[in-house]
C-alpha cells in the first residue's frame, strides 16, 4: 500500500476529529452508580469463608447465589466483588460466572491477587457475544473484529446471558494451609454502551490515526508526531540503562548458581530431585521465560476507511529509519536482556533469532491431508495421519529448518498448534465425519469390520441404525459403552501415530533439538497429554486461565511441560478495545496477574517454561481473524507498558532460587 496515500483519510478528518465525542473508558472502580446485587454465600455465614485446604497445593471452593432466582446485569459491563483477605499469606481468588441459557463455553472468568490483611476487588468482564440484529451490522462495517468501543466483545464463545446470571463460583489459591476471607458487595459496574451505527460510521471510519492508534482516545504515552518516536526512544534507552545485569546467568539465560550438568552443546531436559528443568547448551539449569511473536511481519490489519496496511511496520520505519529491519531486532534483544526474558516464543522469525542473542523455539506448520472440519473459520484441523502422504509431509516440514536444527540457540520445535483435541475420542469423531475415501476413516472402519461380523451386529452394539458401512457416523443421543470404547481405541491409535511420526521426523531432521509437542489447548484431554508425553521431549500446552494451578495433569503424569501461551488483556488502556482471552481491570491489575501466574508456573515442578502471548498488541481494527486484543508488552507504536516490564523483571530476579526450593532432598 502507498503509505502517503493512506494519510488522506486522516487529513480529511483532521478537524472533524476534534468535534467527535471523546472516548474514555470508565475504570470499573470509578463507577459512581454501581448496581447492587443481593447475594448469599452457600454454606458460609455472613460471607466469611474460613476453612482448611483439603491438602497442600489444592484450592478451596465457594459458591455465591442470588437471593432471588437470578441477577439482571444486562445494563452493566463488569461484575465486581469485594474480598477481604484475613489470612497470613497472599491469596488468588478466581471467579467463574454462569447464567441461565448459556451459550458457547457458557462462563465468564476473572481473578485478583490479594495480599494478607488487604481488601481487594475481583472483576469479571461480562461477555455477551452477539447482539441481535446489530451483529450483522457490525460485521458489515468491521468484519470479524472482536472488541468494540465501550468494551463490547463480539464472539460466539465464552458467552453468558447478562440478564440471567445465576452463580458465581469462587476458587481460592494460597500457600497457606487454610483460607480466611470475607466476600461482600457484589455489584455491576460501568454502563454497557455499544455506540449506534451512525456514531461508529461517523467517528470510527477510520478508527485510527496515522500511527494505528485510537484517534478518539488520549493517554499518557500516546504518539502524536513523528518526533515523539525519537523522544520516547531516548527516554527508554535511559530507562534500560538503570536495569542491573542479571546475576549468575550464562549467555543463554541459564543459571550458574546451581551445579553444572553434562553439556552437549544444545538444550536438554533433566529431572532432578523431583523437579524438571531444561538445560542450556552449557549444561546449566534453564527455565524458559519469554513471549511469542517476535516477527517483523505481524501487525497487518484492514481498517475501514483506510484499507489493508501494517501500522506497526510503518511506525518502526519512522522510529528506526531506513535500516529498521536490522536495527529493531538488535534493540529488542537489548530490551529482553534488561527485562529478564530469555526466550523468543512461537511465531518468532529469523530476523530476530538468527542474531543468536536470545534462545528461541521454531514453529513448524505445513499443508497436509486432513480430517473433516466443518468450521470454515477453524484455525486448525486434525491431520489424516494414516494417509500415505502424511509421513513425508511432516518429515519435509521439519527439514525446512536446517540452520535451526544445528543452532545451539534453538531450544526445539513445536509441530502444529492447538489441534482440536476437544475430547479424548475426537479423532474418531472427525474420522467418521470425513469422506469414505479418507485414510483415517478407512482404518477405523477396517478395525470395526474385524470386530463386528456385520453392520447389523455393529448397530446392535452401538445402538445405531446404519444402512451399510459407508453410512457409519457419530451417533448422537444414544449412549453405548462399547461404542465409546471403540471410539476411544481408535483415537488412542490415532494419537500414537500422530506423535510417533512427529518424533521420528524430529530425530531425522533435527536430532539435537527438543520435540516440544503440539501446543495442546484442551488440557483436560488426559489421553492426549499422556500419549504426547510418551513421544515428545516436552509436553506443550496453551493454558489460558488465571493461574497454572488450575492445570490438572493425569494421575501419575511425570514429564516436563511448557506453557506455550497465556495472557491477560484490558479494555481500559491506550484506547484498545479487545479484552483478550483472560481480562483484567487495568494495566496494574493485569501486570500483577502476570507476575503471579508466572511465579506459580515456576513453582510447579513439571513446568519448565511459560511464553506470554504476545510481545506486541494486536491492531486496533483486528488481525485477519478479528482479534484486536490489548495483550502486549508494547503497543502499536512500540511503546512499552512499564508495569508489565517491571513485573517481568521481578519474576526473573527470583525464578531460579525459587525453583531450587522445590527440590526434594
Amino acid at each position: 500500500m502507498n503509505f502517503r496515500l493512506s494519510l488522506l483519510p486522516w487529513l480529511a478528518l483532521l478537524f472533524a476529529t476534534t468535534l467527535c465525542r471523546a472516548e474514555k473508558m470508565i475504570q470499573p472502580l470509578e463507577d459512581q452508580r454501581p448496581l447492587k446485587l443481593p447475594m448469599r454465600v452457600v454454606n458460609f455465614e455472613d460471607g466469611h469463608i474460613q476453612a482448611a485446604l483439603p491438602e497442600k497445593g489444592t484450592s478451596l471452593k465457594a459458591t455465591i447465589r442470588p437471593e432471588g432466582k437470578t441477577w439482571n446485569c444486562s445494563e452493566k459491563l463488569w461484575l465486581l466483588l469485594d474480598v477481604e483477605n484475613r489470612g497470613d499469606e497472599p491469596v488468588l481468588v478466581r471467579a467463574e460466572v454462569s447464567s441461565e441459557k448459556n451459550k458457547g463455553w457458557g462462563t465468564n472468568k476473572g481473578a485478583v491477587v490479594i495480599p494478607a490483611g488487604v481488601t481487594g476487588t475481583l472483576p469479571v468482564l461480562i461477555i455477551r457475544g452477539e447482539v441481535g440484529e446489530r451483529t450483522e451490522e457490525l460485521k458489515k462495517l468491521f468484519d470479524r473484529m472482536r472488541g468494540y468501543p465501550g468494551g463490547h466483545q463480539q464472539t460466539s464463545w465464552r458467552v453468558i446471558n447478562a440478564s440471567l446470571l445465576n452463580r458465581v463460583q469462587l476458587q481460592f489459591f494460597t500457600d497457606a494451609d487454610a483460607v480466611n476471607c470475607t466476600v461482600s458487595n457484589l455489584r455491576g459496574a460501568v454502563d454497557f454502551y455499544l455506540p449506534a451505527m451512525d456514531e461508529l460510521k461517523n467517528n470510527y471510519v477510520p478508527a485510527t490515526d496515522k500511527y494505528g492508534q485510537n484517534r478518539q482516545a488520549d493517554w499518557k504515552f500516546k504518539i502524536k508526531s513523528d518526533e515523539d518516536f525519537s523522544t520516547a526512544h531516548r527516554a527508554e534507552l535511559q530507562w534500560l540503562e538503570k536495569f542491573q545485569t542479571l546475576e549468575n546467568r550464562t549467555k543463554y539465560g541459564g543459571w550458574t548458581g546451581d551445579e553444572q550438568f553434562k553439556a552437549n552443546g544444545h538444550f536438554q531436559t533433566l529431572e532432578k530431585n523431583g523437579v524438571w528443568y531444561l538445560l542450556d547448551p552449557e549444561g546449566r539449569p534453564f527455565w524458559s521465560f519469554g513471549a511469542t511473536g517476535f516477527n517483523l511481519g505481524l501487525g497487518k490489519t484492514k481498517t475501514p476507511g483506510v484499507g489493508n496496511w501494517n501500522p506497526r511496520q510503518s511506525n518502526l520505519k519512522i522510529k528506526f529509519g531506513e535500516e529498521w529491519r536490522d536495527e529493531y531486532p538488535r534493540f529488542v534483544h537489548e530490551r529482553l536482556r534488561a527485562w529478564g526474558m530469555n526466550t523468543l516464543g512461537n511465531w518468532s522469525s529469523p530476523d530476530f533469532y538468527s542474531l543468536q542473542k536470545t534462545p528461541y523455539v521454531v514453529a513448524v506448520h505445513f499443508r497436509r491431508p486432513s480430517l473433516h472440519e466443518p468450521d470454515e473459520h477453524a484455525h486448525s484441523s486434525l491431520p489424516d495421519v494414516f494417509h500415505e502422504d502424511y509421513r513425508s509431509a511432516v518429515f519435509n516440514a521439519v527439514e525446512k529448518f536446517p540452520k535451526e536444527a544445528v543452532d545451539p540457540w534453538c531450544i526445539g520445535f513445536f509441530i502444529d498448534n492447538e489441534l482440536p483435541f476437544h475430547q479424548p475420542a475426537t479423532p474418531a469423531t472427525k474420522a467418521l465425519l470425513s469422506g469414505v475415501e479418507n485414510a483415517s476413516r478407512k482404518v477405523f472402519i477396517t478395525q470395526l469390520k474385524e470386530k463386528y461380523a456385520s453392520i447389523e451386529e455393529l448397530n446392535q452394539i452401538w445402538n445405531a441404525d446404519f444402512t451399510d458401512w459407508d453410512a457409519v457416523a457419530p451417533v448422537k443421543g444414544k449412549w453405548s459403552e462399547q461404542r465409546h470404547a471403540d471410539m476411544l481405541e481408535f483415537s488412542e491409535a490415532w494419537y500414537r501415530e500422530y506423535y510417533s511420526i512427529c518424533r521420528e521426523a524430529m530425530r531425522a531432521g533435527a536430532p539435537d533439538k527438543l520435540y516440544l509437542g503440539s501446543r495442546i489447548n484442551h488440557s483436560k484431554n488426559q489421553t492426549a497429554l499422556n500419549i504426547c508425553s510418551e513421544y515428545a521431549d516436552v509436553v506443550s500446552i496453551n493454558f489460558y486461565d488465571y493461574t497454572p494451578d488450575c492445570f490438572e495433569p493425569p494421575e501419575g503424569f511425570n514429564a516436563p511441560v511448557i506453557i506455550g501461551e497465556y495472557h491477560f488483556g484490558t479494555v481500559t488502556e491506550r484506547g484498545m478495545w479487545g479484552s483478550g482471552l483472560c481480562s483484567g481491570m487495568d494495566i496494574d491489575h493485569v501486570s500483577e496477574l502476570f507476575r503471579n501466574y508466572t511465579r506459580e508456573a515456576v513453582k510447579n515442578p513439571l513446568i519448565v517454561g511459560s511464553h506470554w502471548f504476545k510481545f506486541s498488541d494486536q491492531p486496533l481494527t483486528g488481525r485477519k481473524d478479528g482479534e484486536n486484543y490489548r495483550i502486549g508488552f508494547v503497543d502499536v507504536t512500540d511503546t512499552p507498558y512499564p508495569e508489565m516490564v517491571k513485573a517481568c523483571r521481578t519474576v526473573t530476579d527470583e525464578m531460579y532460587p525459587l525453583r531450587k526450593t522445590l527440590e526434594k532432598e
